[in-house]
């Protein structure tokens, strides 16, 4: 289907229905207002609509809910509609806007009137060799700004080519394959319909770059040049294996009248491995534009399928230019014999001159019963074979065979001539008409009425159509550039005097050309506090956005970090994205009191922070577990020292000899050991106040901190 230039193949999932489009007259953001319905494809509807702020029309892709639903899809859709918002080439569907309506998603585009190269290729006719290198050429003119803008196409196909009535060709949806590959569902229905020109390497990887769209250009090069695909089959993945495992077909070997320059330029294009393409699109756009210069215009004008004639089984009458026209009649003059050459250049001399309606056909005598009256013109003998009302070419002659024409009189008093001699003399008269030669054709088309030019249509045309339309009308140019918001660098904004203007032959048409959309350029930021940065922004007639804040260990609070626009210069009223500081992170203390040494340093370790440890004694901590910890909670920041204490287990003593030692003294000798001690008595009242029994041996170690029982007797 093709309406209004925008063109969605129909491709859905097996198992989604089709997506129903949103209600008409619906207002998205408050803004933009969705009008008829364009097209539908897989993944979205496109709808005319309407920018009610900026009051222009524009065309409305609005993607399918299901795609909607997936939060990463999201994300990735606005950030490659940024990306494709930032090219502003001829060649491109421009991005205007993307949004967000509730659970819809949109982008606001350029509405291109005309139609695909799909539906150009359903055609009849088909397209010529010129045809087809001049929308190459012009697709990779896109490409090439793409790709220098870092962005891959991914999806390459006659449905995003679009065709407007000027011929000028735009690529539509950069970058929406690769947003669309992130959602599930019948997104991958969606992308399984571009099998056809996929890359043998994102068959086999699922990677690809800027060669990959040249492959795919390579495949529609193709199939325009021979109407067929190279690789066909009842489902994707035979055709999909055929792009890995074979390489693509000359186009010649469909069609014989494809020269061999365009295989080599196909082949080259669309090379199985990646390394054999054209390392650009400028490489290649390069061979195109060679081609275009140097194949003959019989080879470039020819269609490779084969016409019929039409329904009259007539040949068109050739028409050459005039220059062309006289210099066959010079080569008939000198066909002649050399004395019949003498003898016409003497006889031109005192041609007579000859009224309208009578020739200079001379009958043998007594040859006149047989003739047409002379004042009743042969039509079959026209010069072009034309009716009343139509006109020949500007400055072309068309060029019959010869017809003999008998029955003609001289008129009286002119002498007879010999029949080649005369058909000279014609000859000579025609070369002498169609050149101008009589004394008031000067007047007639400079101040005469033949020196009336019209004004052509001039505005939106490119400077140098405009410069050959007016050249061909005789009128000269002068330009002066302005800045247009609408109108494409390098395409006339108006024309003065205005299209439709009657002026004469040589006048100066002035046209104001447009030098694209004005820019400013975008200033750097980083390390600059918010503040200033929006004020330096300002002043570029540019807009500051604060996207997400961040964390940074370098940059201090409320300073840029980064700034996400790349181009070196925006528009008025371009956004600039700025990611500020928030400072140091904090980092919250894991507590590793009581675990293993080793693995409470690794971990705070792998929280961010410097770790510095001691040993102590400890005879409630195990061995080499952790005591103590400084902080052992809280939050510090990336790099901060972090103090432990692990155990060395309890500290041991020997059990001193207290035996028959008074308690005192056994009590006294024990504490200092670092014991503690219990002391019981046996019988009451100790009769003698030694020590008779302990309730560890002499000698022995314990802990300090352990408890020994002293029996007083």
């Amino acid at each position: 289907m093709s309406l209004r230039g925008y063109h969605i193949a129909p491709t859905y999932s097996d198992n989604v229905s089709a997506p129903t489009s949103p209600g008409l007259d619906l207002l998205l953001d408050g803004r933009y207002r969705v009008e008829e319905l364009i097209a539908r494809g897989g993944m979205a509807t496109v709808h005319r609509g309407h920018d009610q702020r900026l009051d222009r029309v524009v065309a409305l892709k609005i993607m399918h809910p299901h795609l909607a639903m997936d939060e990463e899809f999201r994300r990735r859709f606005a950030r490659e509609a940024r990306a494709a918002a930032r090219l502003a080439h001829r060649n491109v569907v421009g991005v205007f806007d993307q949004g967000e309506d509730g659970e819809r998603i949109y982008l606001a585009m350029e509405l291109v009137e005309g139609e695909t190269l799909r539906a150009r290729l359903s055609r009849d006719e088909g397209l010529s060799l010129r045809e087809t290198l001049d929308v190459t050429a012009q697709v990779l003119q896109a490409l090439a700004a793409a790709h220098e803008a870092g962005i891959v196409h991914r999806d390459i196909k006659p449905e995003n080519v679009l065709i407007d009535p000027e011929g000028v060709v735009k690529v539509a949806d950069f970058g929406l394959a690769r947003a669309v590959g992130t959602a599930h569902s019948s997104a991958s229905a969606t992308l399984l319909g571009t099998v056809a020109y996929i890359s043998p390497e994102v068959v086999t990887r699922g990677h690809c770059d800027e060669r990959s769209d040249l492959y795919s250009l390579g495949i529609m090069v193709f199939e325009m040049l021979t109407g067929l695909q190279p690789f066909r089959g009842e489902q994707p993945v035979h055709i999909a294996f055929q792009h890995v495992h074979e390489d693509i077909p000359a186009p010649s070997s469909l069609s014989t009248s494809i020269p061999t320059a365009l295989d080599s330029l196909v082949t080259w294009a669309a090379a199985r491995t990646v390394q054999q393409r054209p390392a650009t699109a400028e490489d290649l756009l390069r061979a195109v534009q060679e081609l275009q210069r140097t194949l003959p215009a019989s080879v470039l004008d020819a269609r490779p399928e084969a016409r019929e004639l039409d329904s009259t089984g007539e040949i068109p009458r050739l028409t050459v230019p005039l220059g062309d026209a006289v210099a066959q009649i010079g080569a008939e003059a000198r066909s002649f014999p050399s004395d019949l050459r003498t003898g016409a250049a003497a006889d031109l001399t005192d041609l007579p001159s000859v009224p309208d309606g009578e020739g200079t056909d001379a009958p043998e005598d007594g040859d006149t019963d047989q003739g047409a009256s002379a004042a009743e013109p042969d039509p079959g003998n026209d010069p072009a074979g034309r009716r009343d009302g139509d006109e020949l070419p500007p400055r072309s002659i068309a060029l019959p065979l010869p017809r003999t024409r008998r029955g003609r009189h001289l008129p009286q008093g002119t002498r007879r001539r010999s029949r080649p001699l005369a058909f000279l003399a014609t000859l000579a008269l025609i070369a002498a008409l169609a050149v101008g030669g009589w004394a008031g054709v000067d007047w007639y088309t400079t101040a005469g009425p033949g020196g009336d030019r019209s004004v052509p249509v001039l505005a939106g045309t490119q400077l140098s159509d405009a410069e050959a339309a007016l050249a061909s009308a005789d009128l000269s140019t002068r330009t002066q550039e302005e800045f247009s918001d609408t109108v494409p660098a390098g395409h006339v904004i108006s024309s003065s005097p205005s299209t439709g203007t009657v002026v004469k032959r040589g006048t100066d048409v002035q046209l104001v050309v447009s030098k694209g959309e004005q820019t400013f350029p975008v200033p750097a930021l980083e390390g600059m506090e918010l503040e200033a940065a929006r004020t330096e922004v300002e002043a570029h007639n540019l807009v500051l956005v604060e996207d997400a804040p961040a964390y940074s260990e370098t940059v201090p609070e409320g300073q840029v970090i980064s700034q996400s626009q790349s181009a070196e210069a925006l528009p008025a009223g371009g956004e600039v994205h700025v990611v500020v500081s928030q400072g140091r992170e904090p980092i919250t203390v894991p507590d590793q009191r009581g675990k293993g040494g080793d693995s409470a340093r690794a971990a705070l370790k792998a929280a961010g922070f410097e770790v510095t440890s001691a040993q102590a004694h400890s005879g409630s901590v195990p061995r080499g577990a952790v005591i103590s910890q400084d902080p052992a909670s809280g939050t510090l920041f990336r790099g901060d020292t972090v103090r432990i204490v692990t155990s060395l287990g309890p500290e041991m003593a020997t059990v001193p000899d207290v035996f028959r030692k008074p308690e005192a003294q056994a009590k006294s000798e024990l504490e200092a050991a670092g014991f503690t001690v219990t002391v019981q008595h046996d019988r009451g009242e100790p009769v003698f106040g030694l020590v008779y029994e302990q309730s560890a041996a002499a000698g022995s170690e314990l802990a300090k901190g352990s408890t020994i029982t002293i029996t007083v007797f």
